[in-house]
């Protein structure tokens, strides 16, 4: 029939759903959608178990469905008789489509176990007949156990012991599960001390104590959900008399098991008993090893599960404890029912075809295998074959031959048409396949939709499909506009081409034709060949720390008709985006915040439809390691104790070492201190020294690279026994404060060096005897300083300064401490008594002198001499002495840092440790000759003209003699800014003259820099060295002068100064002065005449470079720029600012004048004053005498906002109306309160006859206030109220004598009343005490002074 566009496409979606390597389409297995109408033998599609047990309480179903055209009738067996389904009214069959399907329903409560049986299912129509295995009907029971009563059982410990289970009454299929139970909890866990036998006993291999119970054996019906309970034993444990240790012995030994069949479970038990338990081993003898996935250990037995012929063989038990062992060998054998080794399938052929049918099957016995056609025998020599359904008789077929395992037929006809059923038989059962022969012309169909399109990538294997069906089978044929050949092309069974390895070279369209000899029919298919998709920057490892931040990236190269897809796989799960994982950039995976359980292999997945590629790359973050664990104390001495622990995960950084801390209850409680540090991770015990008398705890911290783990556990506080002390204490020694006591101090011992309670110190000392005198220990005088933490010992009424031998003894409760060494004590100092004698002078140069005296007498030291002291002083500044310290008894001292040409005066007085001697009288005198002067006080250079300066100069501070002259070096030296090059040749002027403060050079080169170096001289020679650098000027008609100096070391340039500035050449000397002045003259007379050449704009500087605005505030703005590097140099700079939009060039602002530094490469200023929130314009103007250059104008605003801006604000929004709103308010506020106060405080007392009473003593009365509380006012009259004034704001400022305003107006005049003045509730009891700042009366107070404060 035709097939229409929709059927093929479902086709075509089912094809591509389908394996290429699946089985072939026919007849059985086309889409639904194709509906061909072709005859077909019936197909068993559906059956029931071959063992069906089931529960007679629930509707017994039994499935038989088929497949087959035309239509299929379905008929029953039952025990090889036909069965009648309809004649049973507790049977009914299916009326669905393709199922005979039958249901029985029985009597829950009475089952009718004449139901049981074995049901096989045939199904039929006109081409053949197919019958089901046998299925054998069971009905399930739940048989009880024997009834025994409870009982209870003694056992000794130690001993072995079986709990027998009860008999189950009757047969019970499937078998139930059975298990013990102890005191009605759970099942019990088997173990290699209690197991369960082969008749559910209970077995233990010895008793323990714990053993003790009630137990019960119980049987599960799974099917029915129903448990049977025996009677219950109780275990009574008796632990008087226990049994003893005893090797292992087999309570039961199999030797030769019943065969097992395939495909159960087998169960291989090794009982056995003795003490200690016995640890039980199993292994293969023989056959292999041990089923790798089936074979699993429950306690002392082994279990295969789904057990194969393969299995059968040897299997060895040993059962071992400390006392010896014992071995059972066992041999299993593995029978099978049949089973089909190549099952036969279904075949569709033409006409003419030949077929076979291959049946082979396997089975322990062998299976016997036998033939049958639609149901009915078929033997070799067997000439009729006979359907009992349909009656027709064929003749002998010599077409068809059976040879055991094969049946043969060829020249096929129609009528050869069947279902032909394979059986296979031995003692454990029997199966039954069927194999169809069906024999039909069918040209071809093509199943694989016409023009499809197929994209692969480069380097795969494309497949073109080209599904057809047919009878007979179609042959496909390949074309790419020629035959396909060649080792690339294969074509598959199902006709799918397979080309290997493709490339572009590939792509184009392709024919498939399929081809039979009822027809030929074509399909084209399209191939494109796409790039291959690559990673061409594959992730990187990383290592990062633990909260850093982890980045992979991935860079893909792919097709890019090719939708791309990239993944992020974490040990090959795909990672989902969260707070710290980011993918957002494809490509890119970003982990924040790492954590150690980040550290994985991550792969990059880039994904095409049709290829992928992928690259991998490890994380590893680096973390601090776990704490150590299972910390243990071992050895545990009464000083010392081994401390051992495990590592801890190291976190991606191995460990480096470990440090062993420890806590203490003495010395500083609750605090951790390093004990024990180790430097590498396989060190993991430490041997501990400890102190006694003290609790200690310890724990461990590990640390790698990253840092330190956080600390282990705490161990179980350890605690060491008293003992004697076994320290000295330390700095130990003897000094007087006075020159009548010396203190004996030392270190006491830490808390953890007392060893014990009562910690006391033993102190002896005596005087030192010459070594000629033997000492006895009577000589010793013994003191004991209780206090624990005490230091000191004051021995008094000490001659001075002796030596004495002093040791200390700690003590406890416990015993005596070592006795400390002797050490060498003195008692106090006193002053030195006697001044040194015959002191002189020595070498005298003209910066130090030397001095000799005699020595003091060691007697008159009073003390440890500590060397000597020089003071000294000269003539012209006698208050200023200074002083020298020479340590050591050495008699002599050369005192140096003396000023040349100087009267000096020394004396020398001796000192100790208490302080300074009498001082050596009379001083003793020496003068420093001559030596060479310091540099001149300041050098100034003067500008007279292009070629001539004026160089002056100051007297040197430090003359060192008598001035006799200075000499004047000067030479040409390298600009600022010009390449470093030679100097020129020194010109020496001696000036021989020691007043002359200045000298005139002419001659000198325009435009020049020169290097001055002054010095002064003396009859010893010339001294240090002034230098300055500066340059000559331009030529020019100025002739006003302009000053370079050099103050201190500092050097400044010489800055030519134009007219107009107010500034005027420096003086050279007296005489020059009146020249000066009438040169100045002469120059304002000759400023007309010299305008023009004032004006040259040729010699004007040029304008400045890279002007730049470096800062903006609410008034200011900070412009800089660059000078220009070439043309005439300016004397002076300014910046010129305007408000924007004033363009006239008066409105220019002028700025201060900026000098030109040739040592700097900008320059700057800041420019005040300004307004907020205005725009400015600005520039930069360079002058010099022939005129001035500007920079272009540069556009700048200042911040904040414009008076105009702030005009416009409402007053509502401004911050100064806003916070004297928030004043008022809470004035108001205070005001409310102090009324509330007024009003529920007052009428307690008769305030007004009191006041009455108090009107006549000045010192009573009390304060005059109007605006007191009104309820304490006498009452007036209306006349009264009505004179006096409103108490509002206005009135109180008109009726008081302070300016309205006044600092004074304010709550302050009511804050300094007496605390007395209010009781314990806060009540105004003042009219009972007098006012002790009473106002005088022309300060009045008015009734509206509150109101005035607001």
């Amino acid at each position: 029939m035709d097939w229409s566009i929709r059927q093929l496409a479902v086709v075509v979606v089912c094809c591509l759903c389908s394996s290429v390597n699946s089985e072939e389409w026919s007849l059985t297995n086309l889409p639904p959608e194709i509906n061909v109408d072709v005859p077909m033998p019936p197909v068993i599609t559906k059956q029931a178990p071959s063992s069906h047990i089931v529960d007679p309480r629930e509707l017994i179903v039994i499935d038989c469905e088929a497949s087959g055209s035309p239509e299929i009738t379905f008929s029953w067996l039952k025990n090889g008789r036909e069965l009648d389904v309809a004649g049973d009214p507790n049977i009914r069959q299916s009326e669905l489509p393709n199922s005979g399907t039958i249901t029985i329903e029985l009597d829950g409560d009475n089952p009718d176990l004449g139901y049981e049986g074995k049901y096989q299912c045939k199904a039929a129509n006109h081409r053949g007949t197919a019958i089901t295995n046998e299925i054998e009907l069971t009905v399930t029971a739940s048989p009880l156990f024997a009834f025994a009563e409870d009982r209870d059982i003694t056992v000794p410990v130690g001993a072995q012991h079986t709990l027998e289970c009860l008999p189950i009454l009757g047969e019970a299929i499937p078998p139930p599960n059975i298990y013990w139970t102890k005191d009605g909890s759970n099942p019990i866990d088997l173990t290699e001390r209690i197991s369960i036998d082969a008749d559910n006993n209970l077995i233990f291999a010895n008793v323990e104590e714990s053993d003790a119970g009630e137990y019960s054996c119980r049987a599960e019906y799974v099917k029915l959900g129903t448990i049977r309970i025996a009677n219950t034993l109780t275990l009574i444990v008796d632990t008087a008399s226990p049994r003893g240790s005893r090797a292992p012995t087999f309570m039961k030994r199999d030797i030769n098991l019943p065969p097992v069949n395939r495909g159960e479970d087998l169960t291989l038990r090794c009982i056995t008993e003795g003490l200690p338990t016995p640890e039980v081993r199993w292994k293969r003898t023989s056959g292999g090893s041990l089923p790798a996935g089936r074979a699993k250990l429950e306690g002392t037995s082994l279990i295969i599960e789904d057990i194969v012929e393969r299995d059968a063989g040897k299997y060895m038990c040993t059962a071992s404890n400390s006392l010896g062992k014992s071995t059972n060998e066992v041999t299993v054998t593995v029978n099978a029912a049949p089973y089909w080794k190549v099952a036969p399938e279904g075949q569709m052929l033409a006409p003419g075809d030949s077929a076979t049918i291959i049946c082979e099957a396997a089975g322990t016995p062998t299976p016997e295998v036998s033939w049958k056609r639609n149901g009915d025998p078929l033997t070799a020599d067997q000439g009729v074959i006979r359907d009992h359904h349909f009656e027709e008789k064929f003749q002998d077929q010599p077409n068809r031959k059976v040879s055991g395992t094969t049946l043969s037929l060829s020249e096929l006809v129609k009528e050869d048409s069947a279902v032909y059923q394979c059986i296979a038989s031995n003692n454990l059962g029997t199966r039954i396949t069927n194999a169809y022969i069906n024999v039909v012309e069918l040209p071809p169909i093509m199943l694989t939709a016409d023009n499809k399109k197929y994209a692969y990538v480069q380097d795969q294997d494309a497949q073109l499909d080209c599904l057809s069906f047919g009878s007979p089978k179609p042959e496909i044929t390949w074309y790419k506009e020629e035959l396909l050949a060649g080792d690339r092309y294969s074509v598959l069974g199902n006709g799918t081409v397979v080309i290997s390895t493709v490339s572009t070279d590939d792509d184009g369209n392709y024919k498939c034709e399929a081809h039979n000899r009822f027809g030929t029919k074509e399909l084209q298919a399209e191939l494109s060949v796409k790039r291959k998709t690559s990673i061409v920057t594959p992730p990187v490892a990383l290592e990062v720390k633990a909260g850093d931040e982890a980045k992979f990236v991935c860079k893909v190269d792919h097709d890019p008709d090719l939708e791309l897809t990239i993944l992020w796989l974490k040990n090959g799960i795909a990672l989902k985006p969260g707070s710290r994982i980011n993918m957002a950039v494809p490509g890119t995976l970003l982990i924040k915040d790492s954590m150690a359980s980040d550290s994985a292999l991550y792969t990059c997945l880039a994904s095409t439809p049709r290829d992928e590629a992928s690259a991998q790359a490890n994380l590893a973050v680096l973390d601090v390691p776990d704490p150590p664990v299972n910390v243990e104390l071992a050895d545990q001495n009464p000083t010392s104790v081994t401390i051992m622990w495990e590592e801890g995960n190291d976190n991606n950084s191995p460990v480096l070492g470990y440090t062993v801390q420890f806590e203490e209850d003495r010395l500083n409680p609750g605090e951790w201190q390093d004990m024990v540090v180790k430097d590498h991770r396989d060190h993991r015990t430490a041997s501990l020294d400890l102190n006694s008398w003290v609790n200690y705890r310890f724990r461990v911290i590990a640390r790698n690279k990253v840092g330190d783990s956080e600390p282990s556990e705490v161990t179980e506080t350890y605690t060491t026994p008293p003992a004697a002390p076994s320290s000295v204490p330390g700095g130990i020694k003897g000094e007087g404060t006075e020159p009548t006591n010396m203190v004996i101090s030392w270190e006491p011992l830490s808390g953890l060096e007392a060893n014990g309670p009562g910690l006391r110190y033993e102190v002896r000392y005596r005087q030192q005897q010459s070594r000629k005198r033997r000492q006895a220990e009577s000589d010793w005088t013994v003191e004991t300083v209780t206090d624990p933490n005490g230091s000191e010992f004051i021995v008094e009424d000490t001659p001075t300064y002796t030596a004495y031998e002093i040791t200390v003894q700690a003590k406890n409760d416990a015993g005596d401490g070592p006795l400390s060494p002797v050490v060498i004590g003195y008692s106090g100092e006193d002053f030195p008594a006697v001044a040194p004698e015959n002191t002189e002078v020595g070498d005298v140069q003209p910066r130090s002198v030397r001095l000799d005296w005699d020595p003091v007498p060691e007697e008159s030291v009073n003390g440890d001499l500590k060397g000597y002291k020089v003071r000294y002083w000269s003539d012209d500044d006698p208050d200023n002495k200074m002083e020298k310290t020479f340590e050591g008894d050495e008699p002599s001292a050369l005192v140096d840092g003396l000023t040349p040409y100087k009267n000096y005066n020394f004396e020398v007085v001796p000192y100790n440790g208490k302080g300074d001697g009498p001082a050596s009288s009379p001083p003793v005198t020496a003068s420093t000759p001559e030596s060479t002067p310091g540099a001149p006080g300041g050098l100034r250079a003067n500008v007279v003209d292009s070629k001539t300066l004026t160089v002056e100069w100051d007297e040197p501070l430090e003359p060192n003699g008598v001035i006799t002259g200075y000499l004047l070096t000067y030479r040409t030296m390298p600009g600022p800014g010009e390449p470093e090059g030679r100097l020129g040749l020194p010109m020496e002027i001696v000036i021989d003259d020691p007043g002359s403060k200045s000298r005139t050079l002419s001659d000198l080169d325009e435009q020049t820099w020169y290097r001055f170096e002054l010095q002064a001289k003396t009859q010893i020679g010339p001294g240090d060295v002034k230098q300055l650098e500066t340059p000559t000027s331009e030529p020019g008609p100025d002739t006003t002068t302009a000053m370079a100096t050099t103050e201190g070391a500092g050097i400044v340039p010489l800055i030519p100064v134009g007219p107009g500035n107010g500034k005027e050449g420096s003086e050279t000397d007296n005489e020059g002065s009146e020249t000066d002045k009438e040169s100045s003259e002469t120059d304002k007379e000759g400023s007309d005449s010299d305008k023009e050449d004032m004006t040259d704009p040729s010699k004007a500087p040029l304008k400045p470079e890279t002007v730049e605005i470096l800062d903006t505030g609410d008034n200011f703005i900070n412009v800089s720029w660059v000078p220009s590097k070439a043309g005439p140099r300016p004397s002076h700079y300014n910046v010129e600012y305007r408000e924007r939009g004033t363009n006239s060039e008066k409105s220019w602002t002028l700025s201060e004048d900026v000098k030109p530094d040739p040592y700097t490469e900008n320059l700057q200023m800041t420019i005040d004053g300004l307004s907020p929130g205005t725009r400015y314009q600005l520039r930069v103007t360079a002058t010099n005498n022939f005129g001035s250059t500007s920079s272009g104008i540069r556009d700048t605003s200042t911040e904040g906002e414009s008076p105009q801006a702030q005009a416009a604000t409402p007053v509502g929004r401004q911050g100064w109306f806003i916070g004297l709103m928030c004043a008022i308010a809470l004035l108001i506020l205070i005001l409310l309160i102090i009324c509330f106060i007024k009003k529920n405080r007052g009428g307690k007392y008769k305030v007004s006859e009191k006041e009455d009473a108090l009107k006549g003593d000045p010192e009573t009365q009390p304060i005059k206030d109007d605006a007191g509380f009104g309820e304490y006012r006498p009452r007036e009259s209306p006349d009264e109220v009505m004179a006096k004034p409103p108490t509002g704001s206005i009135p109180s400022l008109a009726g008081s004598d302070k300016e309205p305003g006044s600092e004074t107006d304010s709550m302050a005049e009511y804050g300094d009343a007496d605390p007395g003045m209010f009781n314990e509730d806060g009540s105004f009891i003042g009219q009972y005490g007098a006012d002790k700042k009473q106002r005088p009366p022309e300060e009045p107070t008015s009734p509206a002074a509150f109101s005035t404060f607001v």
